[in-house]
């Protein structure tokens, strides 16, 4: 008996730590993406004079900001939290799956695995946009308009990884908080994205009504033949 309660002690001690340790993937990884953005504004604005829309040039996207840049923030406080053991007793950043719990494991391990996915393939697309690379919409800039590599498959491939990477933190560390960010986040997405088609629609005309009717937003569309 008493070796039996040895054992599942130890059991339990391992499946936490294992959940825990992909807290803090999830976090290095939001860490990383989020930090190269800040480094990628800054140097495009080195090279292109100007600060490539942090802050947008128009009122719909600062009021946005208001609520993205606070929802960014708790997205990449949360890991750590979790990751540190701080705060499980708070509703809001209480996991509904209990870490020592066998069934807490597979989404961690999923979750965590997809955020780095989505972190490799983000960077790529990031280096396919080049100088295109905004964060926010400038009613009065031209830029050039990207239809290659990632953007042959999807619109907005950029969205739609940082869905992924969102949905697989939220897999990692399910608490109500980060249920609630993901809401916010991903509706944020959606807005943001029709948004920017409509001024690229302004802007490149034919060209990307073409591109639009024929390439799916965030879901690649297979036709068959």
């Amino acid at each position: 008996m008493e070796r039996l309660l040895r054992l599942l002690v130890e059991t339990r001690y391992l499946l936490r730590l294992i959940v825990t340790m992909t807290a803090f993937v999830c976090a290095c990884v939001l860490a990383v993406y989020w930090g190269t953005v800040v480094v990628k504004a800054r140097r495009l604005a080195r090279k292109i004079g100007k600060d490539p829309n942090v802050i947008p040039r128009e009122l719909v996207g600062r009021w946005m900001r208001l609520i993205w840049a606070p929802t960014v923030v708790a997205w990449c406080v949360q890991p750590w939290l979790a990751g540190l053991g701080l705060g499980r007793k708070t509703f809001w950043l209480r996991r509904l799956i209990n870490p020592a719990q066998p069934a807490a494991v597979p989404g961690a391990i999923i979750g965590s695995l997809l955020a780095v996915v989505a972190l490799i393939l983000t960077m790529i697309c990031w280096r396919r946009m080049g100088l295109s690379w905004r964060i926010g919409i400038d009613p009065g800039e031209r830029t050039e308009l990207v239809v290659q590599g990632p953007y042959r498959l999807v619109r907005h491939p950029i969205y739609a990884l940082s869905i992924l990477l969102m949905l697989g933190v939220v897999l990692a560390i399910p608490t109500p908080l980060m249920l609630v960010t993901a809401g916010i986040h991903i509706l944020m997405l959606q807005i943001e994205a029709r948004r920017e088609e409509t001024y690229l629609l302004k802007i490149h005309g034919p060209q990307y009504s073409r591109y639009r009717d024929t390439v799916g937003r965030f879901i690649p569309r297979f036709r068959v033949q």
